[in-house]
């Protein structure tokens, strides 16, 4: 069912204490702090704060202010009201947030694309005032999305939690890996062979599937019965560097893919066609 709710004796509380909040709702600021589809936010995010619509969230967040990865001012123009919001709320409300803050935890720490904006130092958005200020207050979220993020992990067991968890803690690199699930493709980069690859039982089979050079492995037909029966290769493990451990340790007992995704990050993995070896990362 649709987690619908009134958020009892908050809207009172917040008129209080908007004089110090930054980037209050009232503030022309957002007049021209876009998102992905115009401007606006402010008054879709107060209409969150008096009645939850899961609906209506799921459009903010995933549709407007991180829109296929992109972000723009009014993200991180959002983050503070979000993490008040947050304290507010439990259940399917406060994991769509948590989910929301580890998007842009990643986001935020990349350089930006499309036409988005990022806290990165070379995004052309920190020159502004506007920019600088919401990249302050992005800083120092960071810890408040990464304890939302263990929070809503060991709630809801779930590879894009632990993303989020690992984007706050700076570990960008893994964030993105965590971020990807149970498959995806690599390319060869002295071929430019395409592969497919997925996790089974801790592993990580690689495939070779390119147009270029004639169809590969059948690995759909692999996943459909979970096995490895045609892979061209299984990624081989590295050790895994002990500030990762930590990160596996506060999250405690995981589920099948993020257990996976912990084992193969920087992986090697084996090109079908011309022999590339490498980690895959």
């Amino acid at each position: 069912a649709s987690a619908r709710m009134t958020v009892s004796g908050y809207c009172c509380s917040l008129r209080q204490t908007t004089a110090v909040m930054p980037f209050p709702y009232d503030d022309p600021i957002w007049d021209t702090a876009h998102h992905a589809h115009g401007v606006g936010a402010n008054v879709l995010l107060e209409e969150l704060e008096r009645e939850w619509s899961d609906d209506a969230a799921d459009y903010l967040f995933f549709s407007a202010l991180l829109h296929q990865g992109t972000t723009y001012p009014a993200s991180y123009l959002a983050i503070p009201h979000l993490l008040r919001l947050a304290e507010n709320l439990t259940g399917e409300p406060r994991l769509m947030i948590a989910g929301l803050m580890g998007g842009l935890a990643l986001a935020g720490q990349q350089p930006a694309h499309h036409f988005g904006v990022s806290c990165t130092a070379d995004s052309a958005w920190l020159e502004t005032q506007v920019g600088k200020a919401a990249a302050e207050e992005f800083k120092r979220s960071l810890p408040q999305i990464r304890t939302l993020s263990v929070e809503a992990y060991k709630t809801r067991p779930y590879h894009y939690f632990a993303s989020g968890m690992a984007a706050a803690e700076g570990e960008i690199e893994f964030a993105k890996w965590r971020e990807i699930g149970e498959n995806g493709g690599l390319q060869c980069p002295t071929c430019g062979g395409d592969h497919e690859w997925w996790l089974l039982d801790g592993k990580m089979g690689s495939y070779w599937n390119d147009d270029v050079f004639g169809a590969g492995a059948d690995w759909l037909g692999d996943y459909d019965n979970r096995v490895f029966e045609h892979a061209n290769s299984i990624a081989k493990p590295g050790t895994e560097p002990s500030h990762i451990s930590v990160l596996r340790k506060e999250l405690g007992s995981l589920d099948p893919i993020t257990d996976a995704l912990f084992a193969n990050f920087k992986s090697t993995v084996v090109c079908a066609h011309c022999g590339w070896v490498r980690h895959h990362q």
